[in-house]
């Protein structure tokens, strides 16, 4: 993690869980997040739902929509706009069970680039 207004790195260090429910996924993440002097606890949830076979839509749990996902060709970009800040998401399955995932957040008070490696429990 690169905060480069504040020249700031750090790391999220946790662990996602992916639950099966009627249509989709529920994702939940709980970590500790530490960047530059800061050190505290994170959670980050999120909805993935199939409306076709090999294609997701993601939503925050509130219902608001994130992004599409689609991992057919291993690679897959998108776009979210949050406010005033734009995110540039790419995702990438390193196989069966690794992804990464590097965000690019540019906004009148960020400019951050989130790189994230998820790799499957043993």
């Amino acid at each position: 993690m690169e905060d480069r207004l504040r020249n700031e790195t750090g790391e999220l260090l946790g662990e996602g869980r992916f639950v099966a429910r009627d249509q989709g996924l529920d994702y939940n993440e709980e970590g500790m997040l530490t960047l530059g002097a800061h050190r505290g606890a994170t959670h980050q949830a999120y909805r993935y739902d199939f409306p076709v076979p090999g294609r997701a839509t993601v939503h925050f749990t509130d219902g608001r929509f994130f992004h599409d996902l689609n991992l057919a060709d291993g690679i897959w970009t998108c776009k979210h706009r949050c406010g005033e800040d734009d995110y540039g998401g790419e995702f990438r399955a390193l196989g069966a069970n690794a992804w990464r995932v590097v965000w690019c957040v540019k906004g009148p008070r960020k400019d951050l680039l989130l790189d994230s490696l998820y790799r499957r429990r043993a």
